[in-house]
């Protein structure tokens, strides 16, 4: 057994498991997707690791960062994807939260606001063979309207406002799961549309950093 695979089943065992991830769809999912395949600009060495990982290689890249694989896992779950639903992700990066979430649901669009991550996602996912993501290259802050509207909308990192382009883009009680930054006090949160309102449901405090800068904005809706 490689290193790779024992980081990889001792990052399901000893990081999601412990943080009441229970779905077995999911830890599947995370068990056989290698995610140092996705590590172009990270250390390979620690992206296995429980904290966040940073796009470090690069200046440009020094704000972007992965989700720790337990806080991935536990927000995915409380997504409660069905097999026949469409994702926009928001934020995908070089593609790995991107191919855990097709492993779930029947089609993902996934976005960035970085061309070559975007070339470097999109080659990543072939080499694994998954046909059920499109990447885009396109603002953060915009989503992707052309495929609206979606099921479930994901955005990876932390978010003060969430822009109106991005809540217009869900279906009638569709899904956005976030973390929502109030003071400097983050909360893995869900919401969902009913008619022209978005319902709230806290789940539990994390500290993460924003996504980007447009997510902090004071312009916009503010929770």
């Amino acid at each position: 057994m490689s290193d790779f695979n024992s980081m990889r089943i001792n990052m399901v065992n000893n990081q999601i498991k412990p943080f009441a991830v229970t779905d077995t769809k999911i830890l599947d999912a995370f068990g056989e997707i290698p995610r140092e395949n996705f590590s172009q600009y990270s250390n390979e060495a620690i992206i296995y690791s429980d904290n966040i990982v940073y796009l470090s290689n690069k200046k440009k890249y020094q704000s972007r960062f992965y989700l720790s694989p337990a806080i991935l896992a536990k927000m995915i779950q409380i997504a409660d994807i069905q097999n026949d639903e469409k994702i926009l992700e928001i934020g995908c990066l070089t593609g790995y939260s991107s191919t855990i979430l097709s492993k779930l649901c029947k089609k993902v669009f996934a976005i960035d606001n970085d061309q070559e991550l975007i070339d470097i996602a999109n080659s990543n996912v072939k080499e694994l063979g998954i046909s059920n993501i499109t990447f885009a290259h396109n603002a953060l802050k915009d989503g992707y309207p052309k495929k609206a509207p979606y099921d479930l909308i994901f955005i990876h990192g932390s978010i003060e406002v969430l822009p109106d382009d991005i809540s217009s883009q869900i279906r009638e009680n569709g899904r956005i799961v976030t973390i929502s930054n109030n003071n400097n006090v983050g909360n893995v949160v869900v919401f969902k549309k009913a008619g022209s309102f978005l319902d709230k449901i806290n789940y539990f405090e994390i500290s993460v950093p924003y996504i980007s800068k447009e997510f902090i904005k004071k312009n916009k809706f503010t929770f």
